[in-house]
């Protein structure tokens, strides 16, 4: 267990503290992996990206700094997860897709074959032509017709 602990400041930010001792009432968490090892790795730095503390794995947290934490990136990590692919425009890129994700439908941009990156495993990552990332935590899960849209692409 580490002494450091993060707190929800009065403005609404997450703050940091070492033992009871208030470090800066302005810090956000990052991921050094975020695909590969989101649990692992965590920057905590300032409004101006300086590193004020290194947690080695989320579980040396108390509780309350994991929740709190946890919440953070919950909205500054946000990759909806897909559960389908409905349809796409052409199997030539750029490309118009429709998903269906755990945050409900999305109609999305594939810029280039290269923006389908395969991650551990079966999972893949399917960055937008505008940047924000779609993750496939297994791709042998989704149905017949999304992994052959996805062979087209990848192959």
């Amino acid at each position: 267990m580490t002494d450091w602990r993060l707190r929800e400041s009065t403005q609404g930010k997450l703050a940091l503290f070492q033992c009871e001792t208030l470090v800066a009432d302005q810090v956000m968490p990052v991921l050094a992996f975020p695909f590969s090892a989101p649990e692992e790795s965590i920057s905590i730095v300032d409004e101006y990206s300086k590193e004020m503390a290194w947690i080695d794995r989320m579980d040396q947290l108390d509780a309350d700094s994991q929740a709190a934490v946890k919440a953070y990136l919950a909205l500054r990590e946000f990759r909806p997860k897909v559960l389908r692919i409905t349809s796409v425009s052409t199997y030539s890129t750029p490309s118009i897709w429709m998903l269906e994700t755990d945050r409900g439908p999305c109609k999305f941009e594939l810029p280039s074959d290269e923006s389908i990156r395969r991650l551990a495993g079966n999972s893949l990552v399917l960055t937008h032509a505008n940047g924000m990332q779609f993750i496939i935590d297994d791709l042998f899960a989704l149905d017949a017709r999304s992994r052959q849209i996805l062979a087209r692409f990848m192959a």
